[in-house]
Parts: C-alpha cells; sequence; structure tokens
C-alpha cells in the first residue's frame, strides 16, 4: 500500500482545499463511520461537506464500566477534516451484540457507571469529539431492562449536559412498546431510528429490507414500512418529528428464493445474508440478474436469471425518495448506515443521492484515497480468487465434474495498483476490481450451495481415554511442542498485510507456568490485524493425535485449563473433520491477570452463524486452538495457558 504522508505544515491547507466549499445539506445528516471500512472508504475520502454529523462505531462498553477500543478506532485525519468542515464528531458505543449484559451489568452498578462515564469523559475530551451515540442493542424487552435503559440515558444527560447525545432505536412494534419515549426524548437531541432490517427469517418468505411505504403486492409485505414506523412513533407513542432521524441503509439482503415474496421451504432458503450496495452495484444491468421496482414499497430488488436468489436493497432513486419523505414529514433528517457501503469505483451514488435531495454539493473520491481503497479491494479479490481455486480443487475432488466447472475462476486477476495520481483511471481500475470480485463471490456462493449437498463426512476419531476422571492434555514442563498425547503445538497468524504479528513463530513455550506446573506454559503475544478481508487470524494450535488424525472427546463435558492474561475474550475452537468452512464450533473466555482456572463446557461450543451448520459431534476432532475472539480488531493480544486437561 502507498502511504500518503504530509508535512504538517502543509494540512491545514489541505484540509481547507482538498474538497469544494458546498452549502451544508438543510437536515441533519449523521452518517454512521464503521472503522472496519477504514479500508474500503478511508477518512480522507469522505464528502464531509454532505454530512453534518459522523458517529464512529463502534465502543465497546463492558460491564465493570470498561470501555473497548480498537487499535484503529480513533483517527486523527477524521477529527481533523470533520471540525475542519463543521461536521460534529460523535462516538456511537454498542453496536449489534448477542445480548445486552454488558450494558445492563455497568447501568445497574453505581460504581461501574460511574467508572464508565469516567473514562468515557477521558477518551471524548482527549480526542476532541463532540459527544455520543448509545447504541444499545439488544433493546429491551422486558420492563426492567427498559427502566434500566431509560436511567442510564437520564445519567448519562446529567453527566454531560453539554455533549451532543444520541441514541439508536428500532420502531418495530416488537421493540416499540418496550422503550420509554418520552423520557428519552428529554435526554437526547435526536435517535437515530433504524428503520431497516423489515425482513429475515423470522418473515417466513422474502420481502423488502426497507421499504418505504407498503408493497404494491401484500405477498413481498414483510410486516413493516418506513411510513407506518414513523408516524405510529409520532402518534401512538408521541416522539416529535425534530426528534427522529430516518435511517438509511447503504446495504440489503439477500434471499435464497426463486422470487420476491416466495417462501421458505427448507434450512437453505431461510439463510439471510448481508449484502453492501457496492456489491450490488456490478449486478446492476447483468444478464444474469433482472431487476425490478416495487412502485407501492418505492424500493428496487434484483431477482437472478434461473437460479433461486433475490436480493433487496436501495438504490439512488430510493434513497432520494426518502430523503424527500424525511423533508415532506419535517424529520430531523436522515442516518447512514454506513459509510463507504455505496464506493462504486471513484463514486459515491447513494451519498450523493442524499446531497441531491438535501442541497449539498456531490463530490468523488481523491486519488490519495481511491489508491487506498484499491489496496484493500487488491487484497479482498485476491483471496476470493484463491478460495475460489480451492473450492473448484474440493469439487473435482468430491465427484461433481460439472459443478467444478462452474467454479472456474479463469486466468489471474491483474491485481496492479495503476501508477497514477488521475482519480478517473484509478476509479476505473477500482471499478474493475468490484467487477471481478462480484464475479468470484457469486462462483463461491454457488460451490457453496453445491458444497452443502454432499453429505456430512460421518469420521469417528480415535476415542481418548482418560486417567480417572481427567485426560492431561498438556502442562508445557517438557519444554517443548509435542503435548502428552503425541501431537504438536504451533503458532501461526494471517500474512495478509493487516498488522497481524504472532510471537512466538515457531511456538516454544515459555518460562513460568500456573501453580500446578511452574516451570513452563503457552504464551501467544503480538498485533491482531484491521479485522476487514481478507480477515486476520492469530492462533495456538495442538493437535491430539501423533498422525494428526481425529480423535473422538465424547467420553468428556468439559476442557479445562489455567489462563492468564490482559482482561481481554478469547475464544477456544475445536475444529472437526465434518466442517469444510472454518466455522468450527467455540466458546468464549476472558483472560484474567493472574492466573484462574478457566472451565468450558464441551456441549457449549457452538458454530459462528456465517458458516454451514452442522449436527454437533465431538467424534472428529482435528484440534484445539487458543484464538483472540471475533470483537478483536488490530489491537494487542496477550495470552498465557497452562494444564490445558479434558475432563469427565
Amino acid at each position: 500500500m502507498k502511504r500518503w504522508i504530509l508535512a504538517s505544515a502543509v494540512v491545514s491547507f489541505l484540509l481547507a482545499t482538498a474538497f469544494p466549499s458546498w452549502a451544508k445539506p438543510n437536515k441533519v445528516v449523521l452518517g454512521y463511520s464503521a472503522s472496519w471500512f477504514d479500508g474500503i472508504y478511508p477518512p480522507e475520502s469522505y464528502n464531509y461537506d454532505a454530512l453534518t454529523h459522523i458517529a464512529r462505531s463502534f465502543l465497546i462498553p463492558k460491564a465493570n464500566g470498561d470501555i473497548t477500543v480498537s487499535g484503529d478506532f480513533w483517527n486523527a485525519d477524521l477529527e481533523k477534516m470533520a471540525h475542519a468542515h463543521k461536521v460534529k464528531l460523535i462516538a456511537s458505543i454498542g453496536g449489534a451484540a448477542q445480548n445486552a449484559n454488558h450494558w445492563l451489568g455497568m447501568a445497574r452498578d453505581p460504581q461501574a457507571e460511574k467508572h464508565f462515564f469516567d473514562e468515557l469523559e477521558k477518551l471524548i475530551t482527549a480526542n476532541n469529539y463532540d459527544g455520543v451515540d448509545i447504541d444499545w442493542e439488544p433493546s429491551a424487552l422486558i420492563d426492567p431492562d427498559q427502566a434500566t435503559y431509560t436511567k442510564f440515558m437520564q445519567d448519562i444527560r446529567a453527566r454531560f449536559p453539554k455533549w451532543i447525545i444520541t441514541t439508536a432505536l428500532g420502531g418495530g412494534e416488537w421493540w416499540a412498546p418496550h422503550v420509554s419515549w418520552s423520557e428519552i426524548v428529554q435526554q437526547v437531541d435526536f435517535i437515530n431510528l433504524m428503520t431497516y432490517d423489515f425482513a429475515g427469517e423470522w418473515t417466513g418468505h422474502s420481502a423488502h429490507n426497507a421499504n418505504l411505504y407498503a408493497p404494491s403486492n401484500s405477498k413481498v409485505d414483510g410486516g413493516m414500512n418506513v411510513d407506518e414506523m414513523v408516524h405510529r412513533l409520532e402518534h401512538k407513542y408521541a416522539v416529535p418529528a425534530d426528534k427522529i432521524v430516518l435511517g438509511l441503509p447503504f446495504y440489503g439482503q439477500q434471499f435464497n428464493t426463486p422470487h420476491m415474496g416466495d417462501s421458505f421451504t427448507d434450512a437453505a432458503s431461510k439463510t439471510v445474508a448481508e449484502i453492501q450496495y457496492y456489491e450490488v452495484a456490478p449486478l446492476l444491468g447483468n444478464k444474469d440478474w433482472k431487476g425490478f421496482w416495487d412502485e407501492g414499497a418505492k424500493v428496487p430488488y434484483l431477482e437472478r436469471v434461473g437460479g433461486a436468489h433475490v436480493i433487496t436493497y436501495d438504490d439512488p432513486k430510493s434513497i432520494g425518495l426518502k430523503c424527500d419523505y424525511a423533508v415532506k414529514e419535517d424529520l430531523k433528517g436522515v442516518m447512514i448506515w454506513n459509510l463507504g457501503a455505496d464506493v462504486v469505483g471513484e463514486k459515491t451514488p447513494l451519498l450523493d443521492s442524499i446531497c441531491k435531495s438535501l442541497a449539498a454539493g456531490t463530490m468523488n473520491m481523491p486519488a490519495s484515497g481511491l489508491a487506498k481503497s484499491i489496496s484493500t479491494f487488491v487484497s479482498i479479490v485476491k483471496e476470493a480468487y484463491v478460495k475460489l481455486q480451492a473450492a473448484q480443487a474440493k469439487l473435482y475432488a468430491a465427484g461433481k465434474a460439472e459443478d467444478a466447472k462452474a467454479a472456474d475462476p479463469g486466468p489471474a486477476p491483474d491485481l496492479t495498483i495503476p501508477d497514477t495520481q488521475k482519480a478517473s483511471e484509478l476509479g476505473k481500475k477500482l471499478w474493475e476490481l468490484q467487477i471481478a470480485l462480484s464475479n468470484y463471490n457469486r462462483k463461491l456462493e454457488e460451490s457453496q450451495k453445491a458444497f452443502n449437498s454432499i453429505p456430512v463426512p460421518d469420521v469417528s476419531g480415535k476415542k481418548l481415554q482418560a486417567k480417572g476422571t481427567s485426560l492431561l492434555i498438556d502442562n508445557f514442563e517438557s519444554g517443548g511442542t509435542a503435548n502428552t498425547l503425541g501431537g504438536s503445538w504451533s503458532t501461526d497468524c494471517d500474512h495478509n498485510n493487516l498488522g497481524t504479528v504472532m510471537n512466538p513463530m515457531p511456538f516454544k513455550p515459555e518460562a513460568g507456568g500456573s501453580k500446578a506446573s511452574p516451570k513452563y506454559a503457552a504464551h501467544m503475544y503480538g498485533h491482531y490485524g484491521k479485522s476487514i478481508a481478507p480477515w486476520p487470524y492469530a492462533m495456538l494450535t495442538g493437535t491430539l493425535d501423533p498422525g494428526q488424525a481425529t480423535v473422538d472427546l465424547s467420553d468428556f463435558k468439559t476442557l479445562q485449563f489455567w489462563a492468564k492474561g490482559d482482561g481481554k475474550d478469547y475464544s477456544v475452537v475445536l475444529a472437526r473433520a465434518a466442517i469444510q468452512d472454518y466455522a468450527n464450533p467455540r466458546n468464549d473466555f476472558k483472560a484474567p491477570a493472574q492466573w484462574t482456572k478457566v472451565m468450558l463446557n464441551l456441549v457449549d461450543f457452538k458454530q459462528p452463524s456465517w458458516g454451514r451448520q452442522v449436527a454437533p459431534k465431538l467424534s472428529d476432532i482435528l484440534y484445539i486452538s487458543y484464538t483472540p475472539a471475533a470483537a478483536f480488531s488490530d489491537e494487542d493480544f496477550n495470552l498465557w495457558v497452562d494444564d490445558v486437561t479434558l475432563v469427565k
């Protein structure tokens, strides 16, 4: 990647002249700036004159009041350019989560809440931010949780009376009755209304992701629409229009049904996957896809010709109509989830549509930002091409010759970054990469369908026998890489230029262990890369058989070990022979400051949602791994492990 380094004497000049000067939008336009999108859409590429507020995402709250900050969250370019263009900068806290336990634990403990506010004040002040956005997910569904959320919002406003404070909330009738709207609107400058994700597994059929009005055909109705949601909040819950900022999704959803509105018929058809606008754009006008416009719903969708695939999304027309709606209904403004998801070549067509509707100026991405975007897409495209090659080989090996031919990736893509400062040429190259990525991803999706039709291998490995009630895998006291079962330990990490550093490599136990075996322990430390495609990893892995064959852990109930480290969350992964897409079951634990015994029930190991789900078994285990948990991104890690034991 080229690095664009500016002498400090030039920075102020560039901040004033890098972008044309336009009038600000005539409504609030808040854009969520996801730190993991910086490679795709660097902050230096933002059209700051199109925005009034930027919500940087996400700081993560902890139950004890600590705040987890990813290494790439604070961005000096973002802070300088935002304020140079008079854009208010706020930190979004929370985001999507399996449960609200961290929020609830912190908000119900006065000392933890005070510690949280103290830490938050330090961070916001030190980084010259203007306030916070509270993205408390999942929202409350019971009265005690609603009361905790409401009191927290009152407390944060009392502590920071001069800050900009917003909150992100859904308005669907599943959630709305459990929000004390009258109290919340008094505490916030405005509410970022999440008017999207209207369809999913729960609808029983494919439907629109974020339709403005009810569809022309009730068959494709997911049960919600923007207009109905806004009016319900205004009339049923008395939320003032000037407190509502309307959510605009720069992404869509994919369904595995032949046509929009078709019912789900099996587990595969229920699978719903998010798709960014930059992934949709290469399909528009493609002969394999047919585009439709739902005049009632005021949104587009795509159907694959001859294939069971439907994509619901927003385009410049539907985004413009939603902006017009916000003006007509006299709402506070609009918000974007998320900036950069609409990068298409050197343009951002969805953001441009907002600009045209709300009287701001459009802008193409600058050459410096495009060069960084291209570098990121080069890595993503390279990974997709390699995956497709591997998928084709696996399909041939499985005897699926026709599917293997369809998965042919063709000649290697041209990954050369043009040596030019012309934005138009760089934009053309980025578009070529986006088209290639779209082609590879579609073939990978079809390959996965072919894989899913192959029966899951029924493998039963060697049954491990306990000595009494437990079986020691390793206490590392030998000082070598072999464990007590005859397998071996190794360390590995990605080499995708995402910043990952893994120590020690090759693996070697380090001095200092738990009380039971104090001589040596396993130690993994370094820096975990930025969590963007082609995705980082860092792993300490142990095989459990001398020949690295599968083993059967069915006689055991618990994996026990001693651990210490940096207080962050880590995962133990059980790799299985039946799983071909790396979606292996895992279980999380926290690395305590001092040596502490950790006990993980084997039945609690679950596959991540993105992979093919297979029946849970313990009879085909290939290896165990220790790795930073999914929330890691561009930050240091430090974990010690000792006395790894299986317990009956």
